[in-house]
């Protein structure tokens, strides 16, 4: 399943009016794919040719409109997620949800840190370590359901998180603690259905 279809059926399933998503590259790859009645892509590459043409960081900045639907897609690294994530709640709407790509790497060679990055290759970052402290500390349910690629993380507000809090630090995370503790840092489901009623 492509992520964009992931992203539209939880617009279907809430009645979800309105998207922003963070990190563009390509329309016709996710944009153009989702259906929703109002739709802003941010991107500060001229290229992607986004309707903000700015970082996330610096969108959040100048913001003052709410979402009901908000994908991180931005740079692939675990503070900016982080740090997508917790502006993208200040600016959700009540019952919206929160979707982050690439956030379960199957292997290190995709995984590793941003820094390490040279530009080729499959890569998806270590947005996981971003997505996994949120996990850990938010009072909503999070989840990561599989795609095509390294899966989309999921943190819905319409529902209670099914984890016991605890502080993690970005910095003490590593792909082999990822993969010892996959499932408990993820919670991996096959599709939407699986969810947590």
């Amino acid at each position: 399943m492509h992520h964009s279809e992931i992203i539209n059926q939880y617009i279907k399933k809430y009645k979800l009016q309105s998207y922003l998503e963070i990190g563009t590259r390509h329309k016709y790859d996710n944009f153009n794919k989702i259906k929703c009645r109002e739709k802003f892509c941010i991107d500060p590459d001229s290229k992607a040719e986004a309707d903000f043409e700015l970082t996330s960081d610096e969108f959040f900045k100048i913001n003052h409109k709410k979402f009901d639907c908000i994908f991180v897609d931005g740079l692939h690294e675990g503070h900016q997620v982080y740090k997508d994530i917790k502006n993208g709640i200040k600016f959700l709407n009540e019952g919206g949800v929160i979707l982050c790509h690439d956030v379960n790497p199957k292997t290190f060679n995709n995984g590793y840190d941003f820094e390490d990055y040279n530009g080729s290759g499959e890569w998806n970052g270590d947005s996981w370590k971003g997505f996994v402290k949120y996990r850990f500390e938010t009072p909503y349910y999070t989840c990561t359901i599989k795609s095509k690629e390294a899966d989309v993380g999921i943190i819905d507000t319409n529902l209670n998180t099914d984890v016991e809090k605890c502080n993690i630090k970005i910095g003490e995370l590593t792909y082999e603690i990822l993969d010892e503790h996959r499932q408990h840092f993820l919670n991996i489901i096959n599709n939407i259905c699986e969810q947590t009623k």
